[in-house]
């Protein structure tokens, strides 16, 4: 056991908050961005010639219409990814009403809180009871 004096405050225990997702899990825009330059590229412009499989478009060259759908499928799966990030986040059923009712809640506790702070950091008042006794 320690001894009496050096007994620490002891905090409040902190809620722990999940660990967001990074942010590249909704970042979409560039990968977006690729796919219609590809499809708005003429077919005329001179494309890369990696090797290819059957029914597998170019990963940088033109696109056409038929293969937006296979080329779409990363940005797709991004997405389903995006929203599973989202749906697990805590509170997230939570309306605007309800947490606006938190906000109030907690505005009123701080109003309360500081109130009591300036209390305390005020002198004692006096003792008005007409007791001289002391002074003479």
């Amino acid at each position: 056991m320690p001894p009496a004096g050096s007994v620490e405050p002891s905090l409040p225990p902190q809620p722990t908050t999940p660990s967001l997702p990074p942010p590249s899990t909704f970042d979409i825009l560039p990968d977006l961005h690729g796919l219609l330059s590809r499809l708005l590229l003429s077919p005329s412009a001179p494309a890369p010639a990696p090797t290819l499989t059957p029914g597998q478009p170019p990963a940088d060259g033109p696109l056409d219409i038929q293969q937006v759908g296979t080329a779409a499928t990363e940005i797709k799966l991004k997405l389903q990814n995006a929203r599973k990030a989202v749906m697990a986040l805590p509170d997230i059923d939570r309306t605007c009403e309800d947490q606006q009712e938190e906000i109030d809640d907690l505005e009123m506790r701080i109003a309360r809180l500081k109130a009591s702070l300036q209390q305390l950091g005020q002198p004692p008042k006096e003792a008005e009871d007409g007791d001289q006794s002391m002074t003479g």
